[in-house]
């Protein structure tokens, strides 16, 4: 290994010693989210620094002055502690605390079951914080097919050939929305499309904190791109898995019938979204990762120099989102359609139930069938992340070309193979498909992979949470009624009865707003002189003004499409701190 840095503490003893104490102080817990890895207990180090703190306690306290009544129990319990919470703060060690307090306070709102009438009754919660820009148009059929495209949960829509047996859709389905056109030459073309929720099939589904029983929902929903607009668009959507009498095929011309099937695919999406491809494959994906590193790295190891920018907050926030978002009676448990325990298990699945490396964007994308542009030409998910791919994997590559000449070098570092082994080990992180690196190629792979994930698709899925999914009407987290059974008679009335009631929409508001505004640290922004040679430096200051690049890239797409701000690099934060 050729190094700028030092690959090993110079002194072996002294190595060996602080291995130990670090194998002391960063321990699995497997019981948390069963069979998941968590770290035992977060040490000091790893704790919020103040001035996050400061940040998401600013947006709690936002919130609070969002609420509509001047003397409301949730106004009164803030006031009470917010003395307390300053002096938190200012103790620092007891940073993770104040913000606990405060979510908890947020979280313990008193509930309120009262059904909201219209849509404007729902816009009239946003009273400090701003409608946000998904209340202009959610109603429309083209906002419908963005969102597979460019929402909180762009990685479900992939090709089809045809619907199959579950799914039995026809020409005349077809061509309500693309008249002229046909079902088979769509799917001939690679035009044809579906989003299909059949891991929410036969899910369990809870109650409201008042009671009100929840639903949710396995649909199916078919697009085409329009030959002549290139545009996609939603053809028929189906609410649940099984075909019948009592499960009918709906399309854009049934009225408030198509707008509560809409309403159900977002639904499933944003359960869907919550419990797999936020919290499963990215904060419980990258965790195991992070204590790994803990563990088997010595301090001024080059790959840990690398990764531990990309580690900063997340098993803080983890550890905070397993005692406030999805405990029993959190966040997750009282806004989801699904239990709290059947959400888990959801995670768990999209942790484990693939090979982490199948999350490799290329390969993901032409696995999916979406990865070429002549068939579908507008995809703001797949175009913005694929740059950030690119440039997070040039960055890895010219940083550890500096340490490693060879594929021999690169398979005789035992802190990497140790890292890796133990990410995977099921006595250790337990994630699936990781093997000690043999090729330089494989361990810039890896490695690529657990930055991108930490901070670009964090960042695609997270802060959508408020531009979209603070809304109720635009993505109910669960159904407060059963789906329809029929293609004739749905009012208006019928409509709304599927959304939340007040104390849900407004923490769904909350909790969004919360979640999806607090941007902390930017990615590619390293602390000045950070790598502590100037040559490394040097390929960070480049890495940096690639994101600058990708910056004007993204924003000049943005003039021609629907506006995609999540991946932004200016709005990218290094690591999952949020």
């Amino acid at each position: 290994m050729s190094a700028f840095l030092p690959a090993f503490d110079p002194d072996p003893e002294t190595r060996a010693a602080g291995r130990t104490a670090k194998l002391r102080e960063y321990t699995y817990n497997h019981d948390y989210v069963s069979p998941l890895a968590f770290v035992g207990e977060v040490p000091s180090r790893d704790r919020f620094p103040i001035d996050f703190t400061t940040l998401v306690l600013g947006k709690i306290m936002t919130n609070v002055a969002n609420q509509a009544d001047a003397d409301s129990a949730l106004r009164r319990r803030l006031r009470v502690m917010d003395t307390p919470i300053t002096d938190m703060v200012l103790a620092g060690s007891t940073a993770v605390r104040a913000v606990g307090a405060a979510v908890g306070a947020v979280i313990g709102a008193a509930a309120d079951a009262r059904r909201l009438q219209t849509i404007d009754d729902y816009n009239a919660l946003f009273h400090v914080i701003g409608l946000p820009p998904i209340a202009k148009d959610f109603e429309f059929d083209s906002t419908f097919a963005e969102l597979r495209l460019a929402g909180p949960n762009p990685v479900m829509i992939h090709r089809i050939d045809k619907p199959d047996d579950r799914f039995p859709v026809t020409d005349a389905h077809f061509q309500v929305a693309l008249p002229g056109d046909a079902l088979a030459a769509a799917g001939a073309d690679g035009r044809l499309f579906l989003v299909d929720y059949q891991k929410l099939d036969g899910v369990e589904t809870g109650v409201s904190p008042c009671g009100l029983p929840k639903y949710l929902y396995a649909p199916l929903a078919l697009f085409a791109v329009n030959t002549d607009t290139r545009k996609l668009v939603p053809v028929a959507i189906q609410c649940k898995q099984r075909p019948g009498p009592e499960n009918p095929i709906f399309t854009p011309d049934d009225g408030y019938n198509w707008r509560i099937a809409k309403t159900i695919v977002e639904i499933a999406d944003g359960n869907y979204h919550e419990a797999i491809t936020h919290l499963g494959r990215t904060h419980l994906t990258v965790e195991p990762f992070v204590v790994a590193a803990h563990r088997q790295f010595g301090p001024n190891h080059p790959l840990n120099v690398l990764l531990q920018p990309h580690f900063g907050g997340t098993l803080a926030i983890n550890h905070l989102a397993r005692l406030k978002l999805i405990s029993p009676d959190g966040v997750i448990d009282r806004l989801l359609g699904a239990k709290i325990s059947a959400a888990l298990g959801l995670s768990a699945w999209g942790v484990q139930g693939h090979a982490f490396m199948d999350l490799l964007p290329p390969a993901s994308f032409r696995r999916r069938g979406v990865d070429n542009t002549a068939t579908l030409p507008s995809y703001s998910y797949r175009d913005d992340a694929l740059l950030h791919w690119e440039a997070v994997r040039e960055w890895v590559a010219t940083y550890l070309r500096c340490f490693y000449r060879s594929d021999a070098e690169v398979a005789a570092d035992i802190e990497v193979a140790a890292w890796l082994t133990e990410a995977s080990a099921k006595t250790g992180g337990r994630i699936n498909g990781i093997e000690p690196a043999r090729t330089f190629a494989e361990l810039v792979d890896v490695t690529a992979l657990v930055i991108f994930t930490a901070s670009a698709q964090h960042a695609a899925v997270n802060f959508p949470q408020y531009d979209i999914m603070s809304y109720a009407p635009a993505m109910p987290l669960a159904g407060y009624a059963p789906a329809p059974t029929s293609k004739t008679g749905a009012t208006e009335a019928d409509y709304m009865a599927m959304l939340p009631p007040r104390d849900q929409a407004a923490l769904q508001m909350n909790t969004g707003f919360m979640l999806g505004t607090a941007h902390y640290t930017r990615l590619g922004h390293y602390e000045p002189g950070y790598f502590g040679e100037p040559r490394i430096n040097e390929l960070a200051a480049r890495f940096a003004a690639k994101m600058d690049e990708i910056e004007a890239t993204i924003t000049e797409r943005n003039r021609h499409r629907r506006p995609y701000p999540f991946m932004l690099p200016s709005g990218v934060p290094q690591s999952i701190n949020i």
